[in-house]
This record gives C-alpha cells, sequence and structure tokens, in this order.
C-alpha cells in the first residue's frame, strides 16, 4: 500500500520515513520534511472525497481520469507560461492603460 502511495506522488518509498525519530542515520543527517502540497491535499476532506470516488471505478475508467486530469494539469501550467510572457511583453492589462 505504502508502496503504490509512493508511486503515486512519484516519490521513493523511504521519503516516508525520512526524518523519523529512532532512525538515526536520517536523524543526523536530515532536515525536517518540507510540507508537500500534495499529502496535504490527499489528507484534505477533498482529498479523501475524490480519492473515495476514484476507488469506485473500474481500474481501466481510473487510469482514463487520471490521464484526463495530467492533460488538464499540462493545458494549466502551458497556459501559466503563455501569461507570463505576455506579461513581460505587455505588463500593463488594457483595463488599466489610460490614454
Amino acid at each position: 500500500m505504502l508502496y503504490e502511495i509512493g508511486r503515486s506522488l512519484s516519490v521513493p518509498v523511504s521519503r516516508f520515513f525520512e526524518g523519523l525519530p529512532g532512525n538515526d542515520e536520517t536523524s543526523r543527517n536530515a532536515s525536517p520534511l518540507p510540507v508537500d502540497e500534495r499529502i496535504d491535499f490527499i489528507a484534505s476532506a477533498e482529498g479523501r472525497r475524490l480519492i473515495e470516488g476514484l476507488m469506485q471505478l473500474p481500474p481501466r475508467v481510473r487510469n482514463r481520469v487520471a490521464a484526463v486530469i495530467a492533460a488538464m494539469g499540462e493545458e494549466l501550467v502551458g497556459l501559466d507560461a503563455d501569461r507570463d510572457t505576455m506579461a513581460i511583453y505587455d505588463p500593463m492589462p488594457d483595463d488599466r492603460k489610460t490614454g
């Protein structure tokens, strides 16, 4: 189960054990783990509802839904990059221009 969670988050399973008390190797060298937004979302009520709904889907449908979500995320990243590029060339929106 932990392996599957790590795989879905694209992190190694060892990530879940870093910095734990009693782990002498890690506690000497590791700094506290930064808060990961993905874990926070999964722990939220919205994240739990989403996961519960996804788990009720057949695996093939679940994979397709995951592909759609990933594609939407890539599209949003592209839109953000386009908006940032536009801001470089035209930093003031039309509604703020006077003249």
